[in-house]
């Protein structure tokens, strides 16, 4: 005979209700392993957080009218973070809290409004679930593209004095200004006098690159390094002219090995090729 849902949860504990808990999280694990299989997590893991999970709810259903304790939500939250650190979906997550529904209507039977504020209940554990989930989520892709953005402005000292910045992709606003602090960072850390933009990885250049590429150079002038730019190829000079860029306070190169040479003249050293 099934009991009562709102009477045994309410009642429950460790010691009196062992039994019916652990009949409760059986039909729980084989529910989800039934029907909402997750390879990324660890079997082990998967129970914790059900186990966790049921008796942070049962806290909050002692509460009149139930409601989503401290606990609860420190539980929820770490079980979203959880499933978005292990690559599972939204939908997956949501699925995991709302599986207590069918538990407990397999497990137990009530009057409708006992069983209308578990629902409610955990609706809103749903709901917040989804929240911390994405919330998590989108550091996660934050801090992702952040790191892709260090690893693609790489700084290369070529020679004392000397530094490249080869830029490869479209150049936006928040990688414009990325390459310009990681740039203005190696020149003072390197006391650095000259520094080559390497741009031939660029596919196009517009009037808004151009005017990136413009600051970052100024930025560079004003703490005391000249910027050579290098890579320009006949196609993009033909289209920067026509858009009218005028790039003439800004030293020019057709290829990086140009504008190390103008750099070495600059700088009075001299190269000589061994016998």
């Amino acid at each position: 005979m099934k009991a009562t849902a709102m009477t045994f949860l309410h009642d429950l504990s460790p010691a009196s209700m062992q039994s019916e808990r652990q009949r409760l999280l059986t039909v729980w694990r084989t529910y989800l392993g039934d029907y909402l299989p997750m390879p990324q997590i660890d079997r082990r893991i998967v129970e914790d957080l059900c186990e966790g999970l049921f008796d942070a709810f049962a806290e909050a259903l002692g509460k009149a009218p139930p409601v989503m304790t401290e606990g609860l939500r420190e539980l929820l939250s770490a079980l979203s973070v959880e499933f978005a650190e292990r690559g599972l979906t939204p939908s997956q997550t949501a699925t995991f809290v709302f599986s207590l529904k069918h538990v407990l209507n397999e497990v137990f039977s009530g009057g409708s409004g006992a069983m209308e504020d578990i629902h409610k209940l955990i609706d809103a554990m749903g709901l917040y679930s989804m929240d911390a989930f994405i919330g998590r989520r989108e550091q996660i892709i934050r801090r992702q593209n952040q790191e892709l953005v260090d690893l693609s402005v790489p700084v290369v000292p070529l020679w004392e004095g000397v530094l490249s910045l080869p830029i490869i992709g479209t150049l936006d606003s928040s990688r414009a200004q990325a390459i310009t602090e990681k740039l203005l960072f190696e020149v003072a850390r390197s006391g650095s006098r000259y520094a080559i933009l390497d741009i031939s990885g660029v596919p196009m250049v517009d009037t808004q690159t151009a005017q990136h590429l413009a600051k970052t150079v100024a930025a560079a002038r004003l703490m005391g390094a000249e910027c050579v730019i290098t890579g320009i190829r006949p196609a993009i000079a033909q289209v920067m002219v026509s858009l009218g860029i005028d790039l003439a306070t800004i030293e020019t190169r057709f290829s990086l090995a140009e504008g190390l040479r103008y750099c070495f003249g600059k700088l009075n050293y001299t190269v000589v090729r061994g016998d």
